[in-house]
């Protein structure tokens, strides 16, 4: 007898590897548009703080590696973490050009909760 099909999302196949970290990017997350650009160029996927097509809440992202197939899990993983590098290198120096005022900005929203 015919059960039903098997199906998958494309992005799962090779290792299916999907190495994330949460993070708190005020200064980037003032343009998410640009944020996706950069994250092209790294190879990474941002995802807002409930997953996939949802907010950033108070700018924290979900960055995880957006290639699955042609690479080992360890290649995942570096590329992973060598691109977060940049980005977190990338939210220093914005946030040290804007003096912080995105994140002094996030800081007293959250207070007002």
């Amino acid at each position: 007898p015919n059960l039903g099909f098997l199906g998958t999302c494309p992005s799962n196949l090779g290792t299916g590897l999907r190495a994330s970290v949460m993070i708190v990017l005020p200064e980037l997350n003032q343009d998410p548009h640009k944020l996706e650009e950069i994250c092209e160029g790294f190879d990474l996927q941002p995802r807002g703080s409930s997953g996939e097509h949802s907010a950033a809440v108070g700018a924290k992202w979900d960055i995880s590696n957006k290639q699955r197939i042609g690479f080992s899990e360890v290649e995942l993983v570096q590329k992973m973490i060598d691109g977060v590098t940049k980005l977190i290198t990338l939210e220093q120096k914005m946030h040290a050009e804007s003096g912080g005022a995105a994140a002094k900005a996030l800081a007293e929203a959250a207070s007002k909760l």
